[in-house]
């Protein structure tokens, strides 16, 4: 059987939170050819959970997913900072402020997507999408970079990822300036990055 794309979002901070992630993940759950998990939003717990993952499913490629207020845009970040840096609180209550990822890590990790494959396969989707070199300080960026080394370190040839993705528009009406994005054309840019991976990767897909 051919292994999966591994797609993870994260859990919703609290009871009354909502995260896009956290519903794109349950509508893409039990399609064929992905495996689609939701991640603690807690440091170190979604690195964690990320590598049982990496180990249960040994996946073709990953593409890791969070919300964020910055963009009304898919965002493709580029590269994973070796920093946790975010006057937030995670779901464990933790604030963490210039505090390194792995004491012994290199500075960043890449992306190692074909991104500009990646960011023309959504805009010919119609889907609204830009390049970031700051993944933030928070949970992202810190998943983002424990992903990476959990690969890096185990010499997987696994092609990772990681993206920010919009506020809903009921969310994005408490934030100046922003519009946010629907689920539905958040929903066309996950199975647009999946389905391009899965064509790239298995040439029969």
């Amino acid at each position: 059987m051919t292994p999966p794309i591994l797609l993870t979002g994260f859990q919703p901070m609290n009871d009354d939170a909502v995260d896009p992630t956290a519903i794109l993940m349950d509508r893409l759950a039990g399609e064929p050819g992905v495996a689609a998990a939701l991640l603690p939003p807690v440091y170190d717990a979604c690195g964690d959970a990320f590598v049982a993952l990496l180990n249960e499913h040994r996946p073709l490629a990953a593409l890791c997913f969070a919300a964020s207020a910055r963009s009304d845009s898919v965002q493709i970040e580029r590269l994973a900072w070796n920093r946790d840096e975010s006057e937030q609180a995670d779901a464990a209550g933790s604030i963490r402020l210039d505090q390194p990822i792995l004491a012994d890590g290199p500075t960043a990790y890449g992306s190692t997507l074909p991104l500009p494959r990646v960011m023309r396969e959504l805009a010919m989707a119609g889907v609204p999408v830009t390049f970031s070199d700051f993944a933030g300080g928070f949970l992202g960026n810190h998943l983002f970079y424990r992903a990476r080394h959990a690969i890096d370190r185990a010499n997987l040839d696994v092609p990772m990822g990681f993206f920010h993705m919009p506020l809903l528009p009921g969310q994005a009406q408490a934030v100046p300036g922003r519009r946010g994005m629907g689920l539905e054309r958040q929903e066309l840019a996950v199975r647009t990055l999946a389905t391009m991976l899965r064509r790239a990767l298995v040439p029969t897909a």
